[in-house]
């Protein structure tokens, strides 16, 4: 994955020009992006398990002038997908096309998305001149939904662009795109096991995955949600559609993003992304309930062992994977007191 995420890098330029925004906002200069895909052994601090790409750093002052560097967790990633990915797509999938498109292609549609989320999609985009050193003080308190959600879209509008394929990223790419739209639709539903109280969306990851379902849903009919059997279900009908519907919503939060409009992005926000039907939500915790997996995970570490020689040199490291992940934590606790 990181030969993939760095060819994307190399063609960040050309992925910028095919972007659907206005061509003012298109950055003309670019400093690569330094790009890794790596196997996590050890997370601290903010890092967490179901942390699965970073993009580095935060201030846009500092992307304009040096650039990014961007990180695929993919030992994250796939132990979270082995985990649930089969239990969830039984109860949640709408079709046996739709579960076995998933089954071939889901996992690596996940990474595709994240890979460009994270190398094409943060920084991409250029400002205007009012808002040079950033958009998060115009935009406030919707800023980082707007710019989780322009990331994604970026993922989503660019898998059926041809040049994956002449970049060797991707094969069957029609079916690889539609499995990261069929994803992309499902986790609007799937993600309310999350919010057991209240009819409202906090999260910003939360509230940028619900803005492009229902945003593509009531613009263009692309997406729609329907019972069957006592359930609800969430599926794509047109897929080409969809991706207008895609193209049409990057484009748009491009531009408030380089203008500043804090009234157009609260407009969408409030509209779309922060308040669902809390008996649905209600429908889909007991779902979750019925198939024992937890709301939220949490990772145990590797154990590393230093060997030492006698000089204090350290001559193998020896892993072992722990079970408890109180004891663990209880003996980081020890490690700082």
């Amino acid at each position: 994955m990181t030969d993939a995420m760095t060819k994307l890098a190399q063609n960040a330029a050309y992925f910028e020009e095919k972007a659907p925004w206005a061509p003012k906002y298109k950055k003309q200069a670019f400093s690569p992006p330094v790009v890794k895909a790596v196997q996590v052994l050890v997370e601290t601090g903010d890092f967490h398990v179901t942390t699965i790409g970073d993009n580095l750093p935060n201030e846009n002052e500092i992307h304009e002038k040096y650039g990014t560097k961007n990180f695929l967790f993919l030992g994250s990633s796939h132990a979270l997908s082995a985990a649930s990915a089969a239990k969830i797509g039984a109860e949640f999938i709408a079709s046996a096309e739709e579960a076995e498109r998933d089954r071939k292609y889901g996992e690596l549609a996940e990474d595709l998305k994240v890979a460009m989320h994270e190398v094409i999609g943060h920084g991409s985009g250029k400002l205007t001149e009012r808002v040079k050193d950033g958009a998060e003080a115009h935009l406030k308190e919707y800023f980082s939904a707007l710019e989780e959600a322009r990331a994604d879209l970026m993922a989503l509008w660019n898998i059926g662009d041809r040049k994956l394929s002449e970049l060797q990223l991707v094969k069957d790419q029609e079916e690889v795109a539609r499995a990261m739209y069929d994803a992309a639709a499902r986790v609007a539903l799937t993600q309310l096991r999350r919010i057991p109280r209240g009819d409202t969306i906090e999260e910003d990851h939360q509230r940028d995955r619900q803005l492009i379902v229902n945003f593509i849903k009531d613009t263009t009919g692309a997406i729609e949600y329907f019972d069957r059997g006592g359930k609800t279900y969430v599926r794509v009908k047109d897929y080409r559609k969809m991706r207008e519907g895609v193209g049409t919503l990057l484009a748009e939060l491009m531009r408030i993003k380089a203008e500043g409009d804090y009234d157009a992005i609260k407009a969408l926000i409030d509209k779309y992304a922060v308040h669902f039907d809390p008996a649905v939500r209600d429908q889909v915790v007991s779902r979750y309930k019925q198939l024992d997996l937890p709301t939220y995970w949490a990772g145990i570490n590797v154990h590393l062992d230093a060997q030492l020689d006698a000089n204090g040199n350290v001559t193998s490291v020896r892993a072992s994977y722990p079970r408890d992940a109180v004891k663990q934590y209880l003996a980081y606790g020890k490690m700082y007191q």
